[in-house]
């Protein structure tokens, strides 16, 4: 197949697959969606060379570093520091359901796929891709789809927990305001300003040119800074913690990649790996896989659910936000926005009501959501992979 033939094919998936995820707010991924639709067009006879075809696949590893650069440009250290404990509930749950799938799971589904369930499961795109990588540099192709499926089914798990409990917590809060408690304001917070230490560019220079040239900057330093360390950091890590440096310096803008007009090209190139495995799964292979599929979330429900009981008690918070914090792995965003808007919504009977749950509700499950599919999953995935 001609390239330009096999990315008009990706691309009409793609915007298919995004339009009936939005129909559905989020409840269905549009990842889901895509993978069902490649799998139909394999099984019906598109060439399984399509991905590579599009001659895309060789961008990905240097698109993947700059879309860690761009989730550090995003990441507010003031924020997170002030929302401690939902950072500390939200990683400690997140590392209770990997916990899970490594003591509970791995004797049901061995331990190649317990460990390759982890980074999927614990996050987000970039996790699964260090899992799936390291399962191609061994030759485990099942293992690979594996990651690929568990990535595309993990906020049917997620979303329900989440939503369920924040229903519960909601209630709470809509209690509170019945008994005359509000919001703070913006002012009564006590945020103060932080200064950069590299001043802003002069306006004539903010140009995407310049935005993408920065970035592409800081993901290089990263990659070299990760192989002078011998890679004992990973590259995708080092990346990311670069991007979190240089943003608090200035370098940087929040949200470069989107100011560089980049951000869609990225993700367009970034999935493709995911996918690119399912070029060999057969019907037999998706169905072998069903069973250590429902085994590793069954583990991780229960690792949240029984870690949120202590940490409920450890930090002060209610037992069903510190579930809701955990879920967050298998959601991210926007899912924590959308579910977080809904049960305010749902719950409340005016807009000062609905103002005051979403406040108390809406910065944690972001928080919490940023803490594990961004940066967390990131961590843990590059630290099990050497487990493989």
């Amino acid at each position: 197949m001609d390239q330009l033939s096999a990315l008009t094919i990706i691309a009409l998936v793609y915007a298919a697959a995004n339009l009936l995820a939005m129909k559905t707010r989020a409840r269905v991924s549009m990842m889901f969606i895509c993978s069902v639709i490649f799998l139909a067009l394999f099984w019906s006879g598109v060439p399984t060379t399509l991905f590579e075809d599009s001659k895309m696949v060789p961008l990905a590893t240097s698109f993947i570093a700059l879309l860690m650069v761009q989730m550090g440009s995003m990441m507010d250290a003031r924020k997170l520091r002030e929302e401690w404990r939902t950072v500390a509930v939200s990683f400690l749950g997140m590392c209770a359901g990997a916990g899970a799938i490594l003591l509970i799971a791995s004797p049901f589904i061995s331990w190649n796929y317990a460990v390759a369930a982890t980074g999927p499961v614990s996050g987000g795109v970039v996790a699964g891709l260090i899992m799936t990588e390291a399962a191609d540099a061994k030759g485990l192709t099942a293992i690979g789809v594996f990651v690929t499926m568990l990535l595309t089914v993990q906020g049917f798990f997620g979303i329900p927990i989440a939503s369920n409990c924040l229903l519960h917590e909601g209630r709470k809060l809509k209690a509170r305001f019945a008994a005359g408690e509000r919001a703070l304001t913006a002012g009564q917070t006590g945020t103060s300003k932080w200064e950069k230490v590299i001043p802003p560019m002069p306006q004539r220079w903010q140009t995407s040119y310049v935005y993408i040239a920065k970035a592409f900057a800081v993901a290089w330093l990263s990659f070299k800074a990760a192989s002078l360390l011998g890679n004992a950091v990973h590259p995708f890590v080092m990346a990311l913690l670069f991007g979190i440096v240089f943003h608090e310096l200035g370098f940087i803008e929040t949200n470069i990649m989107t100011l560089g007009n980049a951000n869609g090209m990225v993700m367009f190139a970034i999935m493709i790996p995911i996918y690119i495995r399912l070029a060999k799964a057969t019907p037999r292979m998706i169905l072998d896989l069903l069973g250590p599929l429902f085994i590793v979330f069954g583990a991780t429900v229960a690792g949240i659910f029984i870690a949120s009981i202590f940490l409920s008690k450890i930090f002060k918070y209610s037992w069903c936000l510190s579930a809701a914090l955990s879920a967050t792995c298998m959601i991210g965003f926007p899912g924590t926005l959308i579910i977080s808007e809904e049960v305010a919504a749902q719950l409340s009977g005016s807009d000062e009501e609905r103002e005051f749950v979403l406040s108390h509700v809406l910065p944690k499950m972001l928080i919490a959501g940023f803490t594990t599919v961004t940066i967390a999953s990131v961590f843990l995935a590059a630290f099990l992979v050497k487990f493989f």
